[in-house]
């Protein structure tokens, strides 16, 4: 749903998905999705400051509680640009509770960084959705 919606729409289901990642179980649904990560990254700077917010605390809060050994959506992450979004994140400006967020997940993201290639964005609009 995230992927082609109006602004409204997706700043009103990135609220939904935010608080669903808020607890375990929801952070594993959002982990066993393939287009969690590239969907969230993709919406930072896309469709509106209250996006872009929904869009960092998500990936806090899925970089923050990572277990897997192999990094799991931390290296995602970097594959789909984040680590660059981020730093432009910070340099445009944005609020306190959303430059602290962005600046731990640098960190975070910063150890896995030199060992992954990052890949083109993908263009999502020939993905096919189950209805």
């Amino acid at each position: 749903m995230l992927v082609d919606a109006e602004r409204s729409l997706c700043e009103k289901a990135l609220g939904v998905l935010d608080g669903i990642c808020g607890s375990d179980q929801g952070r594993e649904e959002a982990y066993n999705h393939a287009l969690t990560i590239p969907v969230l990254v993709r919406k930072i700077h896309r469709v509106s400051d209250l996006a872009m917010k929904f869009s960092v605390s998500i990936l806090f809060k899925l970089c923050m509680n990572e277990k897997r050994e192999n990094g799991g959506v931390l290296v995602e992450a970097i594959q789909r640009n984040a680590f660059e979004k981020l730093l432009v994140l910070l340099q445009v400006g944005c609020d306190e509770r959303t430059k602290e967020k962005a600046t731990q997940l640098l960190r975070v993201l910063n150890v896995y960084r030199s060992s992954v290639d990052c890949i083109d964005s993908v263009d999502f609009k020939n993905v096919k959705r189950p209805f």
